[in-house]
């Protein structure tokens, strides 16, 4: 069996996974390819493969490549975790908006800095695709790299490849909720549906109990309280339950950016709705990567000690690789793929997020029914926006790009949206060249 990382310099990711993979026993004998265009990444990475596989007592093998068209052949699984222009692109999709007054918690999935990553992320995933055709025909793609909606549109688009994206953030939400509710996190039963990064709680059990009533109480009683990370004390969150009905997912720091309201009204550098906290998490964390880098070395070295912590988005890929290799089903929280039906009073064409099932035939995403009206509103609002974005990023078209920009609502107005493009193209040189102004036009 070959599995195919392309991105394997993710740092928190891959370490995940290879660990994840070197303890299950389906993937015995395997090769995973480890493909990133910085050599000292994929080889860095495929020593630390090989330190945790030792470990594990398990004969995984791992190679290093710069250029995927020589991993490709015979992959059974290919995944994508890319990221073009690095945590410096990704900065700089987060400061461009801020010159012109839009701010941003997150910017790698929606708003402005959303718009710019999936126009230099669609061409090249787009890329990928094709090679996986020539040289893997039948491989599954998998793909993590945000924004995680536009990404597996573009692929499903122009290749007709199979495809599906995912994402650990509803299962961060489902055990925050677990933790407040006082329900071991294992006995807690959801179902969630949306788009990546907007996806809404349509039913929660304990059993046969429905504590959706108890939830809302929580939620009622302890909004706004001063506590870190996810949970029912979440601003954002509390006011989209009590607004739309249904509570949402991952948490405040992503669903806000959706909304042209909350991201408003900044008291000074503070945020409003307590959005300050997820805007100075993101800004730790693209920080932090040449410190994880050293840290990556040392253990690839054997200075240090493995990290034995476990990243959830990889075990989960690790379990549906499993299904699909072993035929042995299992469930899904949440898998992004085309729509087609699943939530029906959303575009067909759009990729939603919803449960699935996986075994030998793949994952197969489950129908919900239809959503409350508005929250269907927002949703078709925003699949179409994407769609545009996605149509920008496959033309290089820069009066498509200025749509899609002008038309999130994070953008005040078309001048705005201009302006935002202009300086991208210069930041993001020479990915987005394509997009610049014509010569005496402004």
């Amino acid at each position: 069996m070959n599995i195919v990382l392309i991105g394997a310099g993710s740092t928190v990711f891959t370490p995940g996974l290879m660990t994840d993979l070197a303890s299950t026993k389906a993937f015995e004998g395997a090769t995973v390819h480890l493909v990133d265009l910085d050599a000292d990444a994929a080889g860095t990475m495929a020593r630390l493969g090989r330190r945790i596989a030792a470990e594990h007592g398990s004969d995984l093998r791992f190679e290093a490549h710069t250029d995927r068209r020589e991993a490709l052949p015979g992959a059974r699984f290919v995944t994508t975790t890319i990221a073009v222009g690095g945590a410096e692109g990704w900065n700089a999709d987060l400061a461009i908006p801020a010159k012109h007054g839009i701010a941003q918690t997150v910017g790698d999935s929606v708003g402005p800095g959303g718009v710019l990553r999936a126009i230099r992320h669609v061409p090249e995933l787009v890329r990928i695709a094709e090679d996986v055709a020539e040289l893997a025909p039948g491989a599954t793609i998998v793909n993590y790299s945000n924004p995680l909606t536009a990404n597996v549109r573009g692929i499903a688009r122009a290749t007709g490849q199979p495809v599906i994206g995912l994402c650990h953030g509803t299962m961060h939400t489902l055990g925050a909720l677990a933790r407040d509710l006082e329900i071991p996190a294992g006995e807690l039963r959801a179902t969630f549906a949306g788009l990546n990064h907007l996806c809404w709680l349509l039913d929660l059990r304990h059993g046969p109990v429905d504590v959706y009533p108890r939830l809302r109480e929580l939620v009622a009683a302890r909004a706004g309280e001063p506590k870190a990370g996810e949970g029912v004390h979440q601003q954002v969150s509390a006011d989209l339950l009590r607004t739309l009905g249904l509570y949402p997912a991952p948490g405040d720091r992503h669903v806000s950016e959706f909304f042209s309201w909350y991201l408003r009204g900044a008291d000074g550098d503070r945020l409003p709705w307590g959005l300050q906290p997820g805007r100075d998490d993101t800004i730790r964390y693209i920080g932090q990567k040449a410190s994880l880098w050293e840290q990556l070395h040392a253990q690839a070295d054997g200075r240090v000690p493995l990290d034995t912590s476990r990243d959830q988005e990889a075990e989960r890929l690790a379990s549906i690789l499993a299904s699909i290799a072993t035929g042995k089903p299992s469930y899904e929280l949440a898998v992004n793929l085309p729509n087609e039906g699943k939530i029906p009073n959303v575009p067909s064409t759009a990729v939603v997020e919803v449960p699935a099932v996986v075994d030998a035939a793949g994952v197969t995403g489950l129908a919900v029914g239809p959503l409350p009206p508005a929250i269907a509103a927002v949703l078709t609002a925003r699949a179409e926006q994407q769609e545009l974005t996605v149509s920008a990023a496959l033309t290089g078209d820069r009066a498509l790009a200025l749509q899609a920009l002008a038309l999130d609502p994070l953008v005040p107005d078309p001048a705005t949206a201009a302006a935002v493009l202009d300086d991208a193209v210069v930041a993001h040189a020479p990915f987005l060249d394509s997009f610049a102004a014509p010569v005496g036009v402004a």
